[in-house]
């Protein structure tokens, strides 16, 4: 019994501590685009303030959310237009002028990772994007 308890003792704490990394996408973000990290790491550090552990899930949660809704806006069969409306509804308040000019001056040429440095939801442009494109191919 005793060594059925260490072994769950033993799983519990590898899931926690395992859990308790930036997601492989924040991990891009970060070692690419520190500005960029630290607009998402900010604003999960206002929203949660000293909850650690929330605030680590907000960065993955929108990091992630980030780098898919680029993967299939980006993709040929996607729908940019749709990923620039959810944009501008998901920017954070007063950000979305400075968002599209971002990605005005992205689409010109500018470096792949200041698409990072906007100030917006990601988690919420993903499922606005994914929402909406399923609309679209519904009718």
């Amino acid at each position: 019994m005793k060594k059925k308890i260490s072994v769950v003792i033993f799983i519990i704490l590898a899931v926690m501590l395992s859990a308790a990394d930036l997601s492989p996408s924040a991990q891009v973000i970060q070692n690419n685009s520190m500005a960029g990290y630290n607009v998402i790491k900010d604003s999960a550090m206002l929203k949660w303030g000293t909850d650690h552990g929330m605030v680590l899930y907000e960065i993955n949660k929108q990091c992630d959310s980030c780098m898919d809704v680029l993967e299939v806006a980006l993709d040929p069969s996607g729908n940019f237009n749709i990923f620039i409306v959810a944009v501008e509804r998901w920017s954070n308040p007063g950000a979305a002028s400075s968002n599209m000019g971002i990605i005005t001056d992205w689409l010109g040429g500018a470096d792949f990772y200041t698409i990072f440095t906007m100030e917006c939801d990601w988690a919420m442009i993903e499922y606005e994007y994914n929402k909406q494109a399923s609309a679209s191919g519904a009718y």
